[in-house]
């Protein structure tokens, strides 16, 4: 598990391996939300220089704010599929200093 450490209104960038060709998304879901904000950063096509059938890697976008600790778990799976095997998953432990 990475483990970073911010101050409030300090940001850090996930760049996760995606994988939307084949229908699977990254989720998230924080065990602490008031301490750190999770957003998916959206690009747009024209910003792209990949193949147009080529997955993209999905980025967010941690926002740091309250002091305290968050564990945020990120899986990779398919929205048609909840009670599957997530194909993959990431942990990151944030901790926010006063």
């Amino acid at each position: 598990m990475e483990t970073i450490t911010l101050k409030p209104g300090e940001s850090h960038l996930i760049s996760l391996p995606g994988l939307g060709s084949a229908g699977y998304q990254w989720m998230f879901e924080s065990s602490e939300p008031h301490i750190a904000l999770v957003e998916e950063v959206l690009h747009s096509r024209n910003a792209v220089t990949v193949p147009i059938a080529a997955s993209l890697n999905q980025e967010f976008r941690l926002t740091a704010i309250a002091p305290g600790h968050t564990t945020i778990r990120f899986s990779q799976r398919r929205r048609f599929e909840p009670d599957k095997k997530p194909n993959a998953s990431y942990e990151i432990s944030v901790a926010v200093g006063g």
